[in-house]
């Protein structure tokens, strides 16, 4: 059971200090260790990033938006380990090298009775997933949705807005096109702070790419 799981506890330095359940970590707001990875493409000079929707089956935050491929760091592992978040949620191999490491960011969320203090390990890969080249773990990902860079800084500004946004859904392994129409509230809690260091990142990008082909 995912809540029984062991994780590594820190201290707001990022020094461990012990270990604890993941249930205790989200019940006492404990500083535990997760894997963030992000796919994205560079699609007519824009960067489109790659979220997917979590099964309905979730316990947190279900149907919600969310990073490409993440997870809970377990105690006997190192951040490297993450890798197989990846190869568990979307059935495609990655490895270490071919990833960019963004660096730790400390994510802080307070829900009342789920506190989520992570230092998270995050890295980006530039590479398109398209149907019959990926294997969603459908117990823990409904869909996979293109978030061009434009809407998504235009949704976060505006809660109000909704876009719509083409993805590939797969059921019992049979994968197809699908469409939605979201705001700023499908997509996970998540701290402004991440969410503002994640766009200014792909705003260099495509910056750069831009420069690039000047």
């Amino acid at each position: 059971m995912a809540e029984m799981e062991i994780l590594k506890i820190f201290d707001k330095d990022y020094q461990q200090c012990g270990t604890a359940t993941r249930e205790r970590a989200h019940r006492e707001g404990l500083w535990h260790e997760t894997f963030h990875c992000w796919f994205y493409i560079m699609e007519q000079d824009e960067v489109i990033i790659y979220f997917q929707k979590r099964s309905p089956k979730k316990k947190d935050f279900p149907n919600q938006l969310d990073i490409t491929a993440a997870g809970h760091l377990l105690a006997n592992e190192t951040v490297l380990d993450g890798f197989r978040e990846v190869r568990e949620e979307l059935g495609v191999e990655i490895l270490p090298e071919e990833a960019a490491f963004l660096g730790v960011f400390p994510v802080s969320i307070n829900l009342g009775t789920f506190i989520d203090n992570e230092f998270t390990n995050v890295y980006l890969v530039q590479q398109e997933i398209k149907i019959g080249n990926f294997t969603l773990q459908e117990e823990e990902v409904e869909s996979l949705f293109c978030v061009p860079l434009s809407k998504l800084k235009r949704m976060l500004a505006d809660p109000t807005l909704k876009v719509a946004l083409t993805g590939y859904r797969q059921e019992n392994y049979q994968q197809t096109i699908t469409r939605a129409v979201v705001s700023k509230k499908d997509f996970c809690a998540n701290a402004e702070s991440y969410y503002e260091a994640l766009v200014e990142i792909f705003e260099e990008i495509q910056g750069n790419h831009l420069r690039t082909i000047d």
